[in-house]
């Protein structure tokens, strides 16, 4: 961050730490430095630099080793509304809302929770027919029933993009955005993760590896099947099993790559509802986990900690991601420029994947039926 943005992030948390100290928030003593990074969506280095500035102003006392500030005075001036207040965010979902990830909804919890402290307000809006070709005329109905200040897109298409991007609709994209409309996006980098999750079974001896996939045209399963197939190691022989939504359908297309002896060893899903239909899947077939079949998860979900054995998986921090969204959502409505912004989850090791001491032989890839 250059200095002028810096100052800038400075200001608007003094503003923000202002507010609240105006309109009785606070009392007595200021929250810790942890704590106000959290609910101004702020980092800590930022927030230490707002604390100076109101010790420096006369509004809350010097630190006094591990004690909270204290807390001088609140300004007798009325309280002023922040620039933010009275806005709404409109979440638009192409998928049912209630098939919405259990890890986006704890991000969407926080996000919610963050946006009420600034005065505004998270909507949900469900149009899971914007999938579908030309969805202009329910876009424009839509638009007009929820009037936002700014909107997400979660897992749209190129066409519902290219409209937000026609009308200049303020707007980011929480996934990854097509070229076409190049709005800010904000999504997990799913090229370098599924490229990672590809070298990470490889070093556990694996060399035939499938990665599964939603039959789906959206970009982030594009970039991930790139990444997953840029990996490059000897004998390392890459599969794409591209999944129906539904279940038995899924079942029916893990059976076939099963029976055309593909010698596959591991596979990584992509999703966390697919994840669950692999597992079944496999339980159905009687195939064990990991000794008969490894498996890694791109996505994690709280879900995870309960299946035996636990699945390797990949976890994105949500305070990480709704701090980045707040940041967006703040320049979005000031008309300042706006970043895309690109996550790396950690690897979350667990008891899915098996290591093979002896990795198969060179495979012939004329014999390859998937």
């Amino acid at each position: 961050m250059d200095t002028q943005s810096g100052a800038t992030a400075q200001s608007r948390a003094v503003a923000k730490l202002k507010h609240r100290l105006r309109s009785g928030q606070f009392t007595n003593a200021m929250p810790g430095e942890r704590e106000l990074s959290k609910a101004l969506a702020a980092g800590r280095g930022t927030i230490r630099k707002a604390l100076a500035q109101l010790q420096e102003e006369g509004f809350i006392a010097a630190p006094d080793k591990n004690r909270a500030r204290k807390i001088i005075r609140t300004s007798t001036s009325p309280v002023q509304p922040l620039p933010l207040l009275e806005k709404r965010v409109c979440f638009l979902s192409s998928v049912p809302i209630r098939d919405i990830p259990q890890s986006i909804w704890v991000e969407l919890y926080q996000l919610e929770k963050a946006l009420r402290i600034e005065g505004m307000a998270l909507q949900l809006v469900e149009a899971t027919w914007a999938e579908k070709s030309n969805p202009d005329m329910r876009l424009e109905k839509l638009e007009t029933e929820h009037p936002g200040s700014c909107w997400i897109l979660y897992r749209t298409t190129e066409e519902v993009q290219l409209w937000f991007k026609r009308k200049g609709i303020p707007c980011l994209v929480r996934g990854v955005s097509y070229p076409s409309s190049n709005l800010p996006y904000l999504d997990t980098h799913w090229e370098v993760l599924a490229g990672h999750a590809a070298g990470y079974l490889y070093q556990k001896g694996h060399r035939r590896i499938a990665l599964c996939i939603p039959d789906s045209k959206l970009r982030g399963n594009r970039l991930m099947e790139q990444g997953f197939l840029s990996f490059q190691g000897e004998h390392y022989t890459p599969y794409v099993i591209r999944m129906p939504s539904d279940a038995i359908k899924a079942a029916q297309e893990l059976n076939r790559i099963d029976l055309a002896d593909t010698g596959i060893t591991a596979l990584i899903s992509t999703r966390s509802r697919m994840l669950i239909s692999i597992i079944s899947w496999a339980a159905t077939m009687a195939k064990s986990i990991p000794e008969e079949i490894s498996l890694l998860s791109l996505v994690h979900e709280p879900y995870l900690n309960h299946i035996t054995p636990p699945i390797t998986s990949y976890r994105s921090p949500a305070e990480k991601t709704t701090r980045r969204l707040i940041r967006m959502i703040e320049a979005l409505l000031e008309h300042r420029r706006i970043s895309n912004s690109l996550i790396l989850p950690e690897l979350c090791p667990g008891q899915s994947i098996s290591t093979l001491n002896s990795p198969p032989p060179a495979f012939d890839p004329s014999s390859n039926k998937a």
